[in-house]
């Protein structure tokens, strides 16, 4: 009898334990923290005198430090902005000698809108007999922290680099060794920088050696590019543009491992405790991303080149240039490569050669051998569909790949941030790197000139795949609701994680302040447009042109 009376208190002991398992976070709260009563903290603030210097860093919440901005002892909590209930974890601080005080449980508040208006709560750090006013605010996006020696303006530089997932709090933060430059053309004249990263990491026996991460949901690798979108009203154009090429052309099934384009995600940006924006995190267009033959490998080398600035030589002097190297009036060659000469370039020279034939019977014959003639015509019409202006005569890679015993030219378009209906203009102020919409783009061709005379010489039934193809996009991914659908989820991410409104505030000179119902609304009447002149009327298009 005592066995069993013994036996059954001991099962009642075991789930009243469970209960309270499983109930604290109810009872307590999903995020432990210590709360002060309004007497603790009039009793505080009566007691303590207020530091002069702020002496606390190190935040921490389930025990990884946050990141946070110095300029404001504002620390920074990376969250999932889709769900509704708050992520559980302890807050707490990584410093011994500092304890905390936290005004209100935050919590009780709802966390979408938390997140959203970018509401900061506010508690205190007592260290001895002072203490300092700290603040805690949520994000929506993931966070990626630099710390370096170097100013943000320094065009080379090396330190450290950390990462904080917002989508987990599972294996949620990481760091590396960073190497790091800005990148960009026009971009880098901002003052809000991009920025590659290089990450590395120390080995067992102390060589620092690469360091490839999957970060965010894009490629593991250890060559990242932060763009920092300064002149983007709405921080939507590049991605939008990206998402949309993805589904259009960056994908070939003759060579199933490449990727012929870009994918990003949204993050928040920290250089050296200080906040920096809202940034995207982008794969490069690599020999990773393109599965390109490098030198030493059996098959043939592939060559990619980028073109970063309008070609300023003409075409019969790039034929007869005495050295070659790594530039080429306004191209780049990329890759590494032990000897540059003639050869390098020679996939480039052909397609420069066909695009500028002045015998339009031998470009009609050379052109679907010497190009991938169906990917051309893909990136024309996403030129016309995204209004690329900025892509004429720069910004696209152009891809050498093997296609039996010959190479063909294979296309990527890069840098999408001056598209629906953004342009340069003359500038105000001095800055000839303004960005304004151009409304009268909506109703223009956007001339690329390979494009233009694939279409204008029929090569090989032009007009008709551009035809039938421009229908199959209109019933996909260019279809009103799906660009209206892409528009508003990704306004979704930059307003509703908090980022840009915070991002506005940390550059306030930089573009902002997009309406997105209005893009829509351009897009949709962009489309019908096109609706029009690819059903039926490419000629009278041809006869338009945006210059």
């Amino acid at each position: 009898m005592r066995r069993r009376r013994a036996l059954f208190l001991n099962l009642i002991l075991a789930a009243f334990c469970l209960a309270i398992l499983f109930l604290w976070p109810l009872i307590r709260g999903p995020v432990i923290l210590d709360r002060g009563s309004s007497e603790e903290l009039s009793q505080l603030l009566a007691t303590h005198t207020e530091a002069e210097e702020p002496f606390f860093t190190e935040l921490s919440f389930s025990g990884e430090k946050l990141p946070y901005d110095k300029n404001t002892s504002t620390f920074y909590l990376p969250l999932n902005m889709e769900t509704e209930s708050w992520e559980t974890g302890e807050l707490a601080s990584a410093a011994p000698d500092v304890t905390l005080l936290f005004e209100e449980d935050f919590t009780d508040s709802d966390k979408q809108e938390a997140i959203q208006n970018g509401t900061k709560f506010r508690f205190y750090a007592v260290r001895g007999q002072e203490y300092q006013e700290c603040w805690l605010t949520a994000t929506g996006l993931p966070v990626i922290s630099i710390e370096t020696e170097a100013t943000a303006d320094m065009e080379v530089f090396g330190g450290s680099v950390y990462f904080w997932d917002s989508e987990t709090k599972t294996d949620w933060t990481s760091s590396s060794i960073l190497e790091a430059n800005i990148r960009g053309n026009t971009s880098r004249t901002y003052e809000k920088k991009g920025y590659k990263l290089s990450l590395k990491k120390q080995n067992k026996d102390g060589e620092i050696v690469e360091d490839k991460k999957s970060l965010f949901g894009l490629r593991r690798d250890d060559e990242w590019l932060l763009n920092a979108m300064y002149s983007d009203s709405s921080k939507i154009r590049d991605k939008l543009s990206a998402d949309i090429w993805q589904q259009i052309g960056a994908s070939q099934e003759e060579f199933p491992e490449a990727y012929f384009g870009t994918r990003m995600t949204y993050v928040e940006v920290f250089f050296n405790h200080e906040y920096w924006g809202l940034y995207v995190l982008m794969e490069p267009v690599d020999s990773k991303q393109l599965d390109r033959t490098k030198e030493g490998e059996p098959a043939q080398e592939e060559y990619s080149y980028k073109s970063v600035t309008p070609q300023s030589e003409s075409t019969e002097e790039l034929l007869n240039q005495e050295e070659y190297g790594e530039t080429l009036s306004g191209y780049e060659l990329k890759g590494s490569h032990t000897t540059i000469d003639r050869s390098s370039w020679e996939a480039l020279l052909s397609y420069l050669e066909l695009r500028d034939l002045a015998d339009d019977q031998e470009f009609a014959e050379k052109a679907s051998e010497l190009t991938d003639r169906e990917g051309a015509l893909d990136v024309w019409i996403y030129l016309q569909a995204v209004l690329g202006i900025d892509n004429r005569g720069k910004n696209m890679y152009y891809v050498a790949k093997n296609r039996g015993n010959a190479q063909k030219i294979y296309f990527a378009p890069w840098d999408m941030d001056i598209t629906w209906g953004d342009a340069l203009s003359a500038g105000t102020s001095g800055n000839v790197w303004d960005v304004g919409l151009n409304t009268a783009l909506y109703s223009e061709r956007i001339n690329w000139s390979f494009g233009d005379r694939l279409i204008e010489l029929d090569v090989d039934g032009s007009r008709a795949y551009v035809e039938e193809t421009w229908k199959e996009l209109r019933r996909g991914v260019l279809s009103d609701e799906s660009l209206t659908e892409a528009t508003r989820e990704l306004a979704h991410q930059v307003q509703d994680s908090g980022a840009l409104a915070r991002d506005a505030g940390r550059w306030p000179d930089s573009n902002s302040g997009q309406d997105y119902e209005l893009f829509v609304r351009m897009a949709l009447y962009r489309m019908k447009i096109l609706d029009y002149y690819f059903d039926g009327n490419l000629e009278e298009y041809m006869g338009l042109g945006y210059e």
